[in-house]
């Protein structure tokens, strides 16, 4: 058992929901040439735990644009029938701007998107990490903005939001906004830059790392299993993190998500 409880339930059970998750999800990586790495503190566990940070809630992969939407095409036929993946481009109501696979035969009801209507089990973020021009700050920063601005937009369209200061921009349906998101955040892909930046999450963009690090990964171990992690696990988790083998402050070591129900 461990120190850490999420609605009701030992942290470490629903750590293990997600873990049998992910095997599957590296192997349909694997049976379809699907580049892709644990991503931020899923890393940092890998590296620091060799396996999740004992009070993290959440598991996260990162994937470049192209695989990304290649998982997008087959993931809901190739996973095992007990997991779902939603994203903007194949559920309604879905607001997040990267994608979930979802355990769906349990719950794990964050307090955010309680009142939507899609899955509500214990899931697994999948982030794009999509192609940006480092030499044109200007652009990059003209981006950032509007995807912000629109995913704003996008989730009073949904409630989320409090409506009123948003309704003069609120004339469009949901999808025209998903798509305007799509474009903004894909501005780059023809050009294939060498570099590529977390645009999905506006407000918490990470610095651009280069595309590199998918091709040129080594699996790590993780918990009974390994994932594929960047050979150069190091400068990526110093240029996010610092000192990333330093434990945080012992007030810090929490779970971080707004949790109202959980079901195994």
């Amino acid at each position: 058992m461990s120190n850490y409880q999420v609605g009701g339930y030992d942290l470490e059970d629903i750590q293990h929901v997600m873990l049998v998750m992910m095997k599957d999800i590296d192997r349909v990586c694997q049976e379809n040439s699907i580049r892709y790495i644990l991503d931020g503190g899923t890393m940092l566990g890998a590296v620091r735990h060799k396996n999740f940070i004992p009070w993290d809630d959440d598991l996260d992969i990162a994937m470049p644009r192209d695989d990304y939407d290649k998982f997008i095409s087959i993931a809901n036929t190739e996973l095992a029938p007990e997991y779902k993946f939603e994203c903007m481009e194949n559920t309604q109501e879905y607001p997040y701007n990267f994608g979930k696979v979802r355990a769906v035969n349990t719950l794990y009801v964050e307090e955010f998107t309680e009142r939507l209507n899609i899955n509500h089990g214990i899931y697994i973020d999948v982030f794009p990490m999509d192609y940006v021009d480092v030499n044109n700050q200007n652009k990059l920063a003209f981006v950032q903005r509007n995807i912000g601005h629109l995913t704003q937009l996008k989730y009073a369209k949904l409630h989320l939001r409090n409506k009123i200061k948003y309704m003069p921009f609120m004339i469009l349906p949901l999808n025209a906004y998903n798509r305007m998101l799509r474009r903004l955040m894909t501005y780059s892909l023809k050009k294939k830059t060498i570099y590529v930046q977390k645009l999905c999450h506006f407000g918490k963009n990470k610095p651009p790392i280069s595309i590199d690090m998918f091709d040129n990964t080594i699996r790590m171990p993780f918990g009974e299993h390994e994932f594929p992690v960047p050979q150069q696990y190091d400068s990526f988790l110093t240029d996010r993190y610092g000192d990333y083998m330093q434990l945080p402050p012992v007030e810090s070591q929490q779970p971080c998500h707004v949790i109202k129900k959980v079901e195994i």
